[in-house]
């Protein structure tokens, strides 16, 4: 996405004229005046502020001389008015009297005391406006950070799929939170703090004129030698501060490309070369860092200079003038006071300048992505109010030429129409130019010449809101949001703030519509076996799980028919009787599992609480010898107990067990600690023999195993973690509905016994009306991080069921279903052709892909049509 790009010959948004439009509105370069255009009413008002303080602020600098001058001719025997206030220019400008108040007769005490209070009272006027000036500071910063950060997003949300990315989503996520941070506290002050400090430093000066000429001329020529120095570290700063930040940046985006790199680095050993270009550029961003401190600290020196020595010499020639008679005790207290009163100010004004600086290089990163020209216009993206446009399901292309960025002919002139309601594949190889041809019609090419109708509109110039109602487009790049399953389906649907997907706002019609997409994009099973994995809370659905304990009998009968009719054993049933060889031996010994508790079930063997009725059955020491005898057999298996990380352990061992396993097994003939023994108990209560196939449990250790479980059955809770016990007439909250239907577990060491027993399953809840609750379920399954639960298939079939749900005049299906087999894939277009009977679908088909489903077949080669072809379909339709 870098600044603007050559499209002369191309647009997306004026195919007639071929020039690109207009960009947006320019940004000032100076971060000011960005500043002042977004708000400068609130500026204003800050003005407004600053100048009503300063009067307050003078008069508080002329209290101390009239409180000392007071004093004075008090012990002389003359008490002088209260408040005899007068300001005038000094001699040297003519004496010209300003401002004259007679003051009020008053005794010694009561001058000093009113004097005083007089003085207390501007210190609270001040301190409440400062306030004043402060909050409002602070709330117009934040606007103009909130107006930037939108004005950022708006951008991003308009880039056009040729722009290439300036940066990573995560860095442009972190100069959206971060990098234009620094701009919010300056905003606010961008124009008053200055206003404010140099109208206190004014005040200041203009006093110590009213008292002396001399010393006024002093103090300006002292804040005229701090402007040149200002001036100086300014452009010292600004050029240093920029070279960090362009270091830092180039250190950010190193790093980002090394980590998309990693399987690279992985495959062909190359991270001595990846390392050594971090650690430059690390270099080069620490130096850059000490050349910034170095100047800090310079700065500060150089501050401090300028502050305490003028301070020293002004302070020696006020003392001089009042020695010499020039100035009376008074008039030398009012001008150290006004001049102790400059160096804060000036101080706030260097922090402000540098604050500036700093204001300025963020803004002018925000602006490199601001004024970007792969956008789509300003407006495009806005909500279309009223009557939906009319819209007819054609495509009709005329003369259509499109270049990738690297120069090369990806169309040539193409011209096709596609009438409403048909069903059209587009064939020929992959560099032919059709996929160029959905992508244009799917938005995932913006930049073209010629013109795109789409349901009778020019794509050019169609609001994105029509375009997103009526077309939907499934290319080969699946996207899978964070979130559940109904996050990924619905957000097709969420097109406006604060407003249900669903227009009645019916949430179960919302769902019927998302299954009803999953199932027409071949996801059905996955939806089936979703729901049966997930697990209820009884309490929270209570209808939902009785029904399920109701059809259990249901579901054991037609699993035993079919075990008798095949002689093959499907399921193992839980019975407080028998042991169960496909629950761990912690599940048969509890016959429960805990609720609530990701450790599971052997995790409570070694709990404090069951020590002694397992030490009583006589299970601890066996479980101990057990565990000790799985752990001795990974570690043969993985030839020697330091490789025990390098092998499969099948769940016996978790990561973070891995270092005291290695130990165990090194020394396994040495007495136990405490937490040696919970290790191997743990190993024993995870133990499976179908699974891992050890040859430990044999009929004893099942005997021994039932008479524990029948000791232990009174138990409801270990230390305070629930359990879920396993009861025939009740649903246990710790099991998939999928083990409660069941009331078992598959026997996973049969071929096609899962496939077989969900299929069942399925019949059953069709039979009893209870498919549409349980498919439900999967909804609210976490699909995780980009989708990395789900196969590549599923992902590809996840997208065209994100478009199926918004059931679009025009559906164009591009490379989505790539990874299926080519068998599936023809079932698969068969049913959504069928269902989309009467609609547009437009299709880029690979060669193994049936042609007799559709009804115009458009063959591209090189960029052009090289033919249109009746289809299957329409001669069937003739005839």
């Amino acid at each position: 996405m870098s600044g603007a790009v050559d499209t002369s010959a191309q647009t997306g948004t004026d195919a007639s004229a071929g020039r690109r439009p207009p960009p947006d509105v320019a940004l000032p370069r100076d971060v000011l005046r960005y500043l002042w255009r977004a708000a400068p009413l609130s500026h204003i008002k800050l003005f407004g502020l600053v100048l009503l303080l300063l009067p307050f602020n003078y008069a508080s600098l002329e209290l101390p001389r009239l409180i000392v001058n007071g004093v004075t001719d008090a012990i002389g025997g003359t008490v002088p008015p209260l408040l005899d206030f007068e300001l005038s220019l000094p001699d040297a400008l003519g004496g010209y009297q300003l401002l004259h108040f007679p003051g009020i007769a008053v005794s010694a005490f009561g001058l000093l005391a009113g004097l005083a209070a007089v003085l207390f009272a501007l210190q609270l006027i001040q301190q409440h406006i400062s306030r004043l000036i402060e909050m409002d500071k602070a709330r117009l910063g934040e606007r103009i950070i909130v107006r930037l950060r939108r004005q950022l997003f708006d951008v991003i949300q308009r880039l056009r799929p040729e722009a290439p990315m300036k940066s990573k989503a995560l860095e442009v996520g972190n100069m959206m939170r971060f990098e234009v941070g620094p701009i919010s506290p300056f905003a606010g002050m961008a124009f008053a703090q200055p206003l404010k400090s140099a109208g206190l430093i004014g005040s200041a000066t203009l006093l110590i004129f009213t008292q002396n000429a001399l010393l006024g001329l002093f103090a300006v020529g002292i804040l005229a030698l701090n402007h040149i120095l200002l001036g100086v570290q300014r452009r010292d700063n600004a050029r240093k501060l920029q070279t960090y930040q362009n270091e830092a940046v180039a250190l950010g985006k190193r790093v980002m490309s090394g980590i998309d790199r990693l399987p690279l680095v992985h495959g062909f050993a190359t991270s001595p070369f990846e390392r050594g270009a971090v650690d430059h550029r690390l270099a080069v961003v620490s130096e850059a860092s000490l050349e910034l401190k170095r100047q800090n600290f310079t700065d500060r020196v150089l501050n401090l200079l300028m502050s305490d020595v003028p301070t020293l010499v002004f302070y020696f020639a006020g003392g001089w003038l009042a020695l010499s008679g020039a100035i009376n005790i008074g008039q030398l207290v009012a001008v150290v006071a006004a001049y102790g009163q400059i160096p804060e100010p000036l101080k706030e004004l260097i922090d402000w300048d540098e604050k500036r600086v700093i204001a300025q290089v963020r803004y002018d990163f925000a602006r490199y992505y601001l004024e970007t020209r792969e956008v789509w216009p300003q407006g495009s993206q806005d909500p279309v109010d009223g009557p939906d446009l009319p819209f007819d399901g054609s495509i009709k292309i005329s003369d259509l030429d499109v270049v990738d960025p690297a120069g090369s002919t990806l169309l040539d002139g193409v011209s096709l129409a596609i009438a409403p309601g048909s069903a059209v594949a587009l064939k020929g190889s992959d560099a032919g130019g059709k996929h160029a041809v959905a992508r244009v019609c799917g938005r995932a090419i913006s930049i073209y010449s010629g013109t795109v109708r789409m349901g009778g509109h020019d794509l050019a110039s169609v609001p994105e809101a029509v375009i997103g109602r009526h077309v939907a487009y499934a290319g080969g790049d699946p996207i899978v949001v964070t979130g559940t399953l109904r996050d990924n389906l619905l957000l097709a649907l969420q097109r406006r703030p604060g407003r249900a997907a669903d227009p009645a706002g019916d949430a179960a019609a919302l769902d019927r519509r998302a299954l009803a997409a999953l199932s027409g994009a071949g996801l059905g099973d996955l939806v089936v076996r979703l729901g049966l994995e997930r697990r209820l809370d009884p309490d929270a659905t209570p209808a939902l799980a009785e029904r399920i304990v109701s059809l259990r009998a249901q579901v054991t009968d037609a699993i035993a028919r079919r075990q008798s009719d095949t002689g093959r054993v499907l399921i193992e049933p839980f019975r407080f009787a028998a042991f169960n060889r496909w629950m761990t031996l912690a599940e048969n010994i509890l016959f429960a599992t805990p609720v609530n508790d990701t450790r599971g079930a052997a995790s409570l063997l070694s709990d404090p609480a069951l020590e002694a009725p397992l030490e009583k059955s006589g299970l601890r020491q066996a479980l101990i010898g057990l565990g000790r005898s799985a752990l001795i057999t990974l570690a043969e298996l993985a030839g020697g107990p330091e490789d025990l990380a390098g092998i499969d352990t099948k769940g016996l061992l978790r990561t973070g067990e891995m270092d005291a396993a290695r130990v165990l097994a090194t020394h396994a003939g040495e007495e136990l600690s405490g937490e040696e023994v919970a290790l191997l108990m743990r190993i024993a209560g995870r133990y499976c023999e179908p699974r891992h196939r050890f040859g430990l449990i044999d009929a004893d250790w099942q005997e021994r195993a039932l008479a524990g479980r029948a000791q232990l059955a009174h138990l409801r809770e270990v230390s305070g973690i629930p359990l879920a016990r396993y009861q025939p007439d009740s649903y246990c909250r710790a099991l998939t509905v999928r083990d409660n239907l069941l009331f078992g577990r598959i026997a996973a060491d049969r071929a096609g016994a899962a496939a077989a027993v969900d299929e069942m399953v399925r019949q059953c809840l069709v039979d009893d009306g209870l498919i549409a609750q349980v498919e439900r379920l999967c909804l609210d399954v976490a699909v995780g991080e980009g989708g990395l639960p789900l196969a590549a298939a599923e992902r590809g079939k996840l997208t065209l069921a994100r478009c199926l749900v918004t059931d679009p005049d025009i559906l164009i299906i591009d490379d989505a279903l790539v990874p299926l087999a080519p068998a599936e894939q023809s079932r698969l277009m068969e049913a959504v052709l069928a269902a989309r009977s009467g609609r547009t679908t437009l299709v880029v088909l690979d060669a193994a892909e049936p042609l007799h489903l559709f009804s115009q077949v458009i063959v591209l080669a090189h960029g052009q049509v090289e033919r249109i072809e009746a289809g299957a379909a329409t001669a069937a339709a003739g005839a």
